[in-house]
């Protein structure tokens, strides 16, 4: 339509030309509509005819942006949020931007490279540095598993062609950096002042590196825990800490980087490397899964802290990193003895003949322990039936034990973050496949599979323990299967609903494609139940809508497991509509954009069913 309206500007300028030519002047021949030269596409048309670019197109319109992207004189390269990454952004956020013309100007030109096209050889070449946008400010060039990313947002496609520059699409909308704001404070007075530090003052005091950091003729860079923070270690391992002093000394000098104030958009591009600290001690920087700055596997909570002799960084994970913490005398069966709620859990080591293994001084383990509240949720006959059943509760137990490593309270949250967040635990072996355990983060803290880590970075002898709040079963092998995924669900009996509306919507033959590997998570017939009866017969009579309904329940290309899913606990997923859904662990839960899934890991010969309890209706975004 804009293609066509540029047509029709051009007829209409001559005819304008031709009014103005005086009453004696020959009218030309009108030049036939077909015979004009063809405009060529500016971004903004690109961004128009793709159809995924919506909310941005009026977000260029609201801040009054779109004479700049349209201008064919000019030669832009942009970063382009599509509607999915707007989505993430919330609809009240997105609300209150368009109507503050300044500020998402300020947004939308960060987006923006001015007077050159960068194309992705040219942006790849920029890995590990900052590149200046039309906004003034910079973004952090990176990459990560040979995809690019800019600041926390990751390029999806590249080098799409106009004829006033490049379009690359981005999964994130970026947001600029907050302008720095003078301060007159050291680093140190700074933590002084704010009670959320008051641990890291201590230590701070306690080793000298108070007067270090007040230097006024220095520069540094502080990666600042806070108090819950430290908490998180356990009060026993605090105060061994702050009893040793070159441990301590060790630990806080990896938190300082000397001579420079790297801001959060130049550690953005050093994603992928590590950083120098005073001591020597090389401490990772990475952008994570889950789109989080982190150093030595903390997440930066707060960023660009300025003080008049650097820059403060708030983490939420003390970076104990090489130095280690002081060593407990008791081992992983003592601790657990003398903490007094884990009597069912000793137990079931006895039975199962595996304390000797947790007594072994030789060993480095994590286990993640249910307390006596964790196995009462399965009940007193469940207990007493694994407590008479050795092999089935040791296959239980080791689900529980990651071997040969110990992963600390920082290590345990980086590995979550990061894209080896799925553990091998110790009930694997070459023949059983079922000894896959994900961590994962979200706003309500660390999980391991369904469980919450209540209490971590509880330290023995020979191991660490992580406190979690729900037994965790191993999940099934695949074993032989011999039906397709429609053949599944017709065969359960407790999915006519959805088997009807597949074949109203022509998709039977999709999801019965051999060739395919699929993932769906399907909704009983009591799910589609929930749906007023009329709203259910208008949406099974409009084939469009269905097809679209039913697509959102699937994602196509891989067969997606549970412990999978565990590991995206907080992300989105786009599904075979187009649409993304959120994946959540809720009150030790799995849910599809608040869909429960109540049985998990149903394998077929294209692909895996989950059953969910309720008809996805309402998917976050096209």
């Amino acid at each position: 339509m804009r293609l066509l309206n540029k047509f029709a500007g051009l007829v209409l300028a001559c005819l304008a030309l031709t009014a103005c030519d005086g009453i004696d002047t020959k009218t030309p021949e009108p030049v036939p509509l077909a015979d004009l030269p063809a405009p060529t596409p500016t971004i903004l048309d690109v961004a128009i005819e793709a159809g995924n670019f919506t909310t941005l197109i009026a977000a260029i319109d609201a801040a009054g942006l779109t004479s700049t992207i349209d201008d064919a004189s000019a030669t832009l390269t942009v970063f382009a949020p599509t509607d999915a990454a707007f989505a993430l952004l919330g609809e009240t956020a997105i609300n209150d931007l368009l109507a503050d013309p300044d500020t998402l100007s300020d947004i939308l030109l960060y987006h923006v490279v001015s007077g050159t096209a960068l194309d992705s050889t040219a942006a790849t070449d920029a890995v590990g540095t900052t590149v200046e946008m039309a906004n003034g400010d910079r973004v952090g060039v990176s990459a990560k598993n040979d995809a690019l990313f800019l600041n926390l947002s990751k390029v999806t496609a590249t080098d799409i062609q106009a004829d006033n520059g490049v379009i690359h699409v981005i999964d994130a909308v970026l947001m600029p950096p907050a302008d720095a704001t003078p301060s007159e404070s050291t680093i140190v007075n700074i933590a002084a002042a704010d009670e959320r530090f008051t641990t890291l003052v201590a230590a701070l005091g306690a080793t000298g590196l108070d007067t270090v950091l007040a230097s006024e003729t220095d520069t540094f860079t502080v990666f600042a825990p806070t108090d819950a923070a430290f908490d998180a270690m356990g009060s026993a391992n605090v105060t061994a800490l702050l009893a040793d002093l070159d441990n301590l000394t060790e630990i806080l000098q990896q938190h300082v980087i000397t001579d420079a104030a790297v801001d959060a958009v130049t550690a953005y591009s050093l994603s992928g490397n590590a950083a120098t600290t005073v001591g020597g001690a090389e401490v990772p920087i990475s952008i994570s899964s889950k789109r989080e700055l982190r150093v030595g596997g903390a997440k930066v909570i707060i960023a660009d802290i300025h003080a008049s002799n650097g820059v403060i960084h708030v983490i939420d994970t003390v970076i104990v990193g090489a130095a280690g913490l002081p060593t407990p005398t008791l081992n992983i069966a003592e601790v657990a003895t003398a903490a007094g709620s884990f009597e069912t859990l000793l137990a079931a080591l006895s039975a199962a003949d595996l304390v000797g293994a947790l007594t072994d001084a030789d060993k480095s383990y994590t286990v993640f322990a249910p307390t006596d509240a964790a196995f009462a949720k399965l009940g007193t006959d469940a207990i007493n039936g694994l407590l008479a059943d050795p092999a089935t509760l040791a296959d239980i137990l080791l689900y529980h034990v990651y071997a040969d490593a110990v992963v600390l309270a920082d290590g345990a949250i980086s590995v979550a973050a990061s894209d080896q967040s799925i553990l091998e635990m110790a009930n694997a072996t070459a023949e059983k496949s079922g000894g896959r355990t994900a961590l994962s983060l979200s706003d309500t803290g660390l999980t391991v599979n369904l469980a919450s880590v209540t209490s971590a970075n509880v330290m023995a002898s020979n191991g660490v323990i992580h406190v979690i709040d729900n037994v965790m079963l191993p999940p099934p092998s695949k074993g032989d299967v011999t039906t397709n995924i429609v053949d599944t669900a017709v065969a359960a009996g407790t999915f006519t609903t959805l088997v009807t509306a597949l074949e109203t919507a022509g998709l039977v033959d999709a999801l019965s494609d051999p060739d395919s590997k699929l993932t769906v998570f399907a909704p009983t017939d009591a799910a589609f139940d929930l749906i007023d009866a009329d709203a259910l017969s208008a949406l099974l009579a409009d084939t469009e809508a269905l097809t679209t309904l039913l697509t959102t329940h699937v994602i196509a290309g891989s067969a997606v497991d549970a412990v999978t899913a565990y590991s995206l606990n907080g992300t989105m997923v786009e599904t075979l509509s187009g649409k993304a859904v959120g994946i959540a662990i809720e009150d030790g839960s799995l849910r599809i954009q608040g869909a429960k899934v109540i049985s998990s890991d149903i394998y077929t010969t294209n692909g895996i069913i989950h059953v969910i309890d309720r008809v996805i209706t309402d998917p976050a975004s096209e």
